[in-house]
C-alpha cells in the first residue's frame, strides 16, 4: 500500500472508532488515535505474519494488545479485513457484544485485556514456548508508555534479554501520558536507551505516526538477535487538535458539539 492510502486508512479507523463511540456510550480516545497507525503498519503493512481468514492458525505470529482499551480500533481493522462479521462488529458496547476490552472469543485476539503491565511478561513467555517446539513465530506487543512503572514490565526485561528473545517484539505507546498526568523524560524514562540495551535488548526509536519510519523499523529489526523494543513517539488524541496532548481525553465523553468538530476534521 502506498503511504497516501495508508494513511487514508488511519483516517477512516479513528471516524469509525468515533462512530462506535458514539453508538456505545464508551470512548478512550486519546489512547486509542495515538497508536492506529502503529496497528495500521502491523496489519496491512502485514508485517504482522496473519492469515484473516485463519485467524487461529499456528504459524500466526502472536500479538498481545496491551492496551485492550483501545480495542475500537483493533475491531474496525478485524471487520475490514473480514476477521469478524459486520454483525459482530456493530455489537460494540451492547450486552453480550463486542466490549471495552480485549477477550480471547474474539477471533485473532490471543490474550485477554484489562490489567496493565502483564503484556510483556506474556509475550516473553509466548515467544520461549516458541523457542523451546522449534517454532517460527514471532511475538508483538504494543504497550501503554506507563506500564514501565510497572515491575513486572522490568522483570519482563530482563527476562527476555537474559533468554536472548530475538522473536520478542515490544512497542510503546509513547504518547507521554497516562491517566491523570504526564510522563516526563527525568522519571523512568531517563537513560531509557542505555537501561534497555544493559538488559541485552536491541533498543530502536521512531516517530509512530509515520508509516515511512515505522515501515523501515519493521525491516531493521527482522534479523536482530536479541529481543527489540521501539520507541513510538506518538501524540495522545492524534488527528484532533482540541484532543491532542490533553489528558482529559483518555476516557472523556464528547458532547454532541464536540462529536460534530471530531468528525469534521478527520474528514
Amino acid at each position: 500500500m502506498r503511504t497516501e492510502d495508508l494513511q487514508k486508512k488511519a483516517r477512516w479507523i479513528r471516524l469509525e472508532v468515533i462512530r462506535a463511540a458514539q453508538k456505545s456510550g464508551i470512548a478512550h480516545i486519546g489512547g486509542t488515535f495515538s497508536c492506529v497507525e502503529l496497528l495500521v503498519a502491523l496489519y496491512y503493512l502485514k508485517h504482522l505474519k496473519f492469515n484473516p481468514k485463519r485467524p487461529n492458525w499456528e504459524g500466526r505470529d502472536r500479538f498481545i494488545f496491551s492496551k485492550g482499551h483501545a480495542c475500537t480500533a483493533l475491531f474496525a481493522i478485524f471487520w475490514d479485513l473480514g476477521v469478524i462479521s459486520k454483525k459482530r462488529y456493530d455489537t460494540y458496547g451492547t450486552d453480550g457484544g463486542l466490549g471495552g476490552q480485549l477477550d480471547m472469543s474474539i477471533p485473532g485476539v490471543d490474550f485477554i485485556t484489562g490489567s496493565l503491565g502483564h503484556s510483556l511478561g506474556i509475550a516473553a513467555g509466548m515467544a520461549k514456548a516458541a523457542k523451546l517446539s522449534r517454532k517460527k513465530y514471532k511475538v508483538y506487543t504494543i504497550l501503554g508508555d506507563s506500564e514501565f512503572f510497572e515491575g513486572s514490565t522490568w522483570e519482563s526485561v530482563i527476562f527476555a534479554g537474559d533468554q536472548k528473545l530475538n522473536n520478542l517484539i515490544g512497542i510503546v505507546d509513547r504518547n507521554r501520558l497516562m491517566v491523570t498526568d504526564a510522563i516526563d523524560d527525568e522519571g523512568v524514562y531517563k537513560n531509557f536507551q542505555i537501561k534497555i540495551e544493559n538488559f541485552g535488548w536491541d533498543y530502536q526509536e521512531i516517530n509512530g505516526h509515520n508509516f515511512d519510519e515505522i515501515n523501515a523499523v519493521f525491516k531493521r529489526i527482522k534479523s536482530s538477535k536479541k529481543p527489540t523494543l521501539i520507541i513510538a513517539n506518538t501524540v495522545k488524541g492524534k488527528g484532533v487538535t482540541f484532543i491532542e496532548n490533553s489528558p482529559k481525553w483518555h476516557n472523556a465523553f464528547p458532547t454532541e458539539a464536540e462529536f460534530r468538530q471530531i468528525i469534521k476534521e478527520l474528514e
